[in-house]
């Protein structure tokens, strides 16, 4: 069963960047960074169950069951040098994949770049629980406001729903998490935030690593602007700028 899937193939690469999605979200939003990384790098995105070529499918085990099911997918399906990259929701299972592979003497990634997340110690779900709880149209508002769903989808009534309640259900099991204190990472922090929604929060990143450590405020809000997410590689700092595709100009 493949999880992971590779818009680009690059059997030559000599590094991976595997992204996982945010709530709601599938692998769509990463594709098109494919062939803006570093000729040497290969793209990977990581499916969750429920969507896409894992549609259907369930896991047990709430939260902890999401991060398991991952942490399997990376160390079953990556070989050699990685970096992984989540955003929202996907920058909790990030950090929670990297504590699994190192508690368990896995090859944990070089190192995380994050997105769109307060540190973890400081994340209550109240706000996820909430908007779970919310009306179909008031989930179909809140893709809307924020492009966490393409146009294509959201014009679709059947696409929408489908859409809606994927957004539900990932809203409903991110809600559990709370973190628990333990090892810091050996693994690398680097966050990237929109300045619309910049919190003191987000410092709290730094005390969860032994690595290097660094935080971008960049602009926009939640999926910063446009322009900046459809070139967002060319902002993570654990690529060389002068060999991406893109511009962050």
């Amino acid at each position: 069963m493949k999880r992971i899937t590779r818009p680009h193939p690059r059997p030559w690469a000599s590094r991976r960047l595997v992204c996982l999605g945010f709530a709601g979200g599938g692998t769509v939003g990463f594709r098109p960074w494919a062939r803006q990384l570093p000729v040497d790098v290969e793209l990977r995105a990581l499916c969750y169950p429920g969507r896409e070529l894992r549609y259907g499918e369930e896991i047990d085990g709430g939260w902890q069951g999401l991060v398991d099911d991952s942490a399997d997918a990376v160390l079953s399906e990556v070989r050699g040098p990685y970096v992984l990259y989540g955003h929202s929701m996907g920058a909790l299972v990030a950090y929670e994949v990297a504590r699994t592979l190192q508690a368990r003497g896995a090859d944990g990634p070089e190192s995380l770049v994050l997105s769109g997340h307060i540190a973890p110690q400081h994340w209550t779900g109240a706000r996820s629980a909430a908007l779970a709880d919310a009306s179909d149209a008031k989930l179909s508002a809140w893709l809307q406001e924020t492009g966490g769903a393409p146009q294509a989808v959201l014009a679709d009534p059947d696409l929408r729903a489908m859409a809606v309640d994927l957004l539900r259900t990932d809203l409903t099991t991110y809600a559990t998490y709370r973190h628990k204190p333990g090892e810091r990472l050996r693994a690398g922090i680097h966050l990237l935030v929109g300045e619309a929604e910049l919190s003191p929060l987000h410092e709290g990143w730094s005390e969860l690593t032994d690595g290097t450590w660094s935080m971008a405020v960049l602009p926009g809000g939640h999926f910063f602007t446009s322009r900046v997410w459809n070139s967002l590689p060319c902002y993570m700092p654990v690529f060389d700028a002068r060999d991406l595709a893109g511009s962050a100009s």
